[in-house]
């Protein structure tokens, strides 16, 4: 089973997903970020991408809060299916797409891309054609948002890597959901992501994850870049 049809099976029947509608919590933290500082009149027409929209909440509350104009992305079928039947906006389209492969978006049309633990989900060669993409759609004053697994601190991640090593650097295989992740170290991220976007602000927190019954401690990396100009 491959990752896209892990996924999907997760959208059909959740063990590790949120069943919640309301927009991610870190998500609006960026957002209020964005407000507070002016770097982007909100209210001015913007374009959003949601890179793995998953059911679309993100997505919805761009739209509905901003008038954005949204593309959502995600690769499962159902989760799109759902996007459309829970969060349809006339201002959002939802769409099944790998987001490791090319956008078929126009160069410096995008205000703000999100990018909320899904881009993980890739492997090495699809994140490369990710990062040319981001780098390539984002305008000249753009801002990106990325939440992703963090290697520091989250000994649960390095005992997955451990114990069920993926295919590629830093990746793990989940025993019981058999998707492949991948983890970032602080300079390992910026290494990366430097090359096609510049990381303005980085932070590590700790949230928890379900699964099943038991809560596990994760550490993300909260990241705000913006276009390189």
């Amino acid at each position: 089973m491959n990752n896209q049809q892990s996924w999907d099976q997760e959208y059909q029947k959740s063990k590790l997903i949120t069943q919640s509608h309301k927009p991610q919590k870190d998500f609006l933290r960026f957002i209020k970020w964005i407000k507070n500082n002016k770097h982007i009149d909100l209210y001015s027409d913007i374009t959003v991408l949601d890179l793995g929209c998953g059911v679309g909440r993100n997505s919805f509350y761009m739209a509905d809060n901003y008038d954005a104009t949204v593309h959502g992305y995600d690769f499962s079928s159902d989760a799109i299916e759902k996007a459309n039947n829970i969060h349809g906006h006339e201002l959002v389209t939802f769409t099944e797409r790998n987001i490791g492969k090319p956008f078929p978006l126009d160069d410096n049309s995008i205000d703000i891309i999100l990018d909320v633990t899904a881009s993980n989900a890739l492997n090495e060669f699809e994140r490369g054609i990710y990062l040319k993409e981001c780098g390539r759609v984002l305008k000249p004053g753009g801002y990106m948002y990325v939440r992703t697994l963090a290697r520091e601190g989250d000994k649960n991640a390095q005992k997955m890597i451990k114990e069920f090593p993926g295919p590629d650097y830093d990746t793990y295989k989940h025993p019981q959901l058999g998707v492949t992740e991948r983890i970032f170290s602080g300079p390992d991220f910026k290494e990366m992501y430097n090359q096609h976007l510049e990381v303005v602000r980085m932070e590590r927190k700790t949230g928890y994850q379900t699964f099943g019954k038991q809560s596990y401690k994760r550490n993300y990396w909260n990241v705000y870049l913006k276009s390189k100009e």
